[in-house]
């Protein structure tokens, strides 16, 4: 694909393997982001959004991460959607010591996405394709038929109650966790937006630590509360879906179905 795109010879090295694979390419110092978990038509519409919304967030001096103006794409190479971006030197990502700073800085891209002109879809598409995921038994072979059974009720008891919740709809990183807030010489920047979408912002806040949800003195907290559940239902089946790809997606499924049965512990019988 670089070559193609009159880039050169490049030698990749893997980053993070994740839902998507991202890439090192030296001598360029460029990130590519490589979707191939979804089929391409589907890869290729989200990845369109990714790069609009951070192009859209560069140009409101908001703390995200800026794709390239020449080359970002998405490219379209063998079975796989490519995004191009700049390598930004960092030290770490942010931890549960940063909640205030992920706190400021999410409410700065929140207040810059407020007049962005693109379609964005409803939060709960996400959720959609979540339980598609768990209702088909072949996508989440690698579970045992209790921890199935254990995060289809957890997931139908958490859905039906947001279903009446009444909440005012904002446009949201949507996948708002410290694992995309990248620290460095640059500031924090916030990343990985092809999950952006319309809905409440205790939906962005729920993915942030406890300790950021006082900054947000006007969201409700109870609300957010459930959202942290759901999002654990979630990221679990996500993960147990694909728990081949990494140690790091392995590591992640187990965490947080342990949560879930600690959930439904704390909950009692349904």
């Amino acid at each position: 694909m670089c070559r193609d795109l009159k880039l050169g010879e490049v030698t990749p090295t893997v980053l993070k393997a994740a839902h998507h694979t991202t890439l090192l390419l030296s001598p360029l110092k460029l990130v590519a982001r490589v979707q191939s978990a979804e089929p391409i038509d589907a890869a290729r519409l989200r990845a369109i959004k990714e790069v609009a919304v951070a192009r859209h967030l560069a140009h409101r001096h908001a703390p995200a991460l800026a794709p390239l103006e020449e080359w970002a794409g998405p490219h379209v190479a063998a079975s796989s959607v490519v995004t191009l971006w700049p390598y930004v030197a960092h030290e770490r990502t942010a931890d549960e010591a940063d909640a205030t700073l992920a706190a400021t800085t999410l409410a700065f891209v929140h207040r810059a996405l407020l007049d962005y002109g693109g379609e964005l879809p409803p939060y709960t598409q996400a959720l959609d394709r979540c339980w598609a995921v768990l209702a088909d038994d072949e996508a989440i072979a690698a579970l045992t038929g209790r921890d199935k059974d254990l995060l289809r009720t957890q997931y139908r008891r958490l859905r039906r109650g947001i279903e009446t919740t009444i909440s005012s709809w904002v446009p949201l990183h949507g996948d708002a966790h410290l694992g995309n807030l990248l620290l460095g010489g640059r500031g924090p920047l916030w990343g990985d937006f092809e999950d952006a979408c319309l809905g409440p912002r205790e939906y962005d806040i729920a993915g942030l630590p406890f300790a950021a949800w006082s900054h947000f003195s006007d969201a409700d907290q109870a609300l957010a509360r459930h959202y942290a559940d759901l999002k654990s239902v979630c990221v679990a089946i996500w993960c147990w879906a694909d728990i081949s790809r990494s140690a790091e997606v392995r590591e992640a499924a187990e965490y947080h179905l342990r949560q879930v049965r600690e959930l439904a512990l704390s909950d009692g019988p349904c």
